[in-house]
């Protein structure tokens, strides 16, 4: 039996449901920092972006994810425990206890597990049981909260964005989108001042990844890929396990860039912040300055410590055979400290170690 559910805002949704199983180019070139923001005070940071035009200032998406790439165990507090049921949204298993999900206007969401859960969308419940849920997305874009809890009593929330559709126009709402060069994606998220703090995975939230350009115009417009957020966990989890730093999240120097601001800053043409799977981090725990924290253990910030990040990173995606990507290391000037890059492209990248 399949139960399919159309949204309307109307809708009543209550209880338990039985789920059982079944449920851009890539290419690219060495990356040059924008900024966005860290996700400690989030919403303080947004009222202090800066114009595209301006020289950036330092401040702190889901796409494909391969199911068996999914299952690859991630050493973190937030993961799920051995005896969580597994569950899937279109197929794909959610890998962590907070996760989010893309989906474009009508499209329909597939939810499955191999037991019973109980499903809630936007705090009601639904009432129905069949061997999986489809759910059919609004037909506007906007952000809907999501939480499953399996048998075993473990509970996964997941960002459920619903994308406002590009269909080529490089303004939206106001928003300065501008052309993309190839690849142009189908839709962006779509956020208001209150979004800012929705999870996106276990340690960042979507605020922490919108671009630095038009500075208290809303709504904004963002893009984040699953292998990105895979691949940033996967540091964070593994530099605090090994008492290299205990943050809560990874300062987002640089996340999403728009088209528009990516020229701007005259930064690659087809720079991976463009298509959301790109970030520019470090751990800021130290002093919370905005600046990376002494890695290497020199008593020093200095290029040193992002080619220490890059290193630790470099063995790091190796040994959790996690999604392919790129990595770059920075060295400081006078807007920045140094940082290194992420992306979960899907091909390797490496650029701006010294011998790399």
């Amino acid at each position: 039996m399949k139960i399919s559910l159309r949204y309307t805002p109307a809708m009543t949704l209550v209880a338990s449901v039985l789920i059982t199983t079944a449920c851009g180019d890539r290419s690219g070139t060495p990356e040059q920092p924008g900024a966005t923001l860290s996700r400690a005070s989030t919403a303080q940071a947004v009222a202090e972006q800066a114009d595209p035009m301006v020289p950036d200032r330092v401040a702190p998406a889901s796409a494909t994810m391969d199911s068996d790439d999914a299952d690859d165990a991630i050493r973190s507090a937030p993961a799920l425990s051995e005896a969580a049921e597994t569950i899937r949204v279109n197929g794909t298993p959610l890998p962590f206890r907070t996760w989010h999900h893309l989906a474009m206007p009508g499209e329909t969401v597939t939810f499955d597990a191999d037991a019973p859960v109980r499903l809630e969308i936007d705090g009601e419940a639904i009432d129905e049981a069949g061997e999986r849920v489809e759910w059919t997305a609004p037909g506007e874009a906007g952000a809907h909260e999501v939480r499953l809890v399996d048998g075993t009593g473990e509970v996964r929330v997941l960002s459920l964005f619903v994308l406002e559709p590009l269909n080529g126009r490089e303004i939206v709402e106001g928003y300065r989108i501008g052309e993309y060069p190839q690849n142009t994606p189908e839709g962006l998220i779509r956020l208001n001042e209150g979004d800012l703090d929705l999870p996106v995975s276990p340690s960042f939230t979507i605020g922490q990844f919108i671009c630095k350009q038009q500075p208290g115009h809303w709504p904004k417009f963002v893009l984040v890929t699953g292998n990105m957020l895979r691949r940033l966990e996967a540091v964070l989890a593994e530099l605090n396990a090994d008492d290299l730093s205990d943050a809560d999240s990874l300062f987002v120097m640089s996340g999403f860039r728009t088209p528009y601001y990516n020229t701007a800053i005259r930064s690659a043409r087809l720079s991976r912040h463009m298509y959301g799977d790109a970030a520019d981090i470090y751990p800021d725990v130290v002093g919370n300055d905005s600046v990376m924290d002494d890695l290497n253990g020199d008593g020093r910030i200095t290029r040193a410590d992002a080619e220490f990040l890059y290193d630790y990173a470099e063995d790091l995606f190796a040994a959790k055979n996690l999604p392919e990507g790129g990595i770059g290391a920075y060295d400081a000037n006078a807007i920045h400290g140094p940082f290194v890059h992420i992306d979960g492209r899907g091909t390797r990248a490496r650029w701006g170690r010294f011998g790399s």
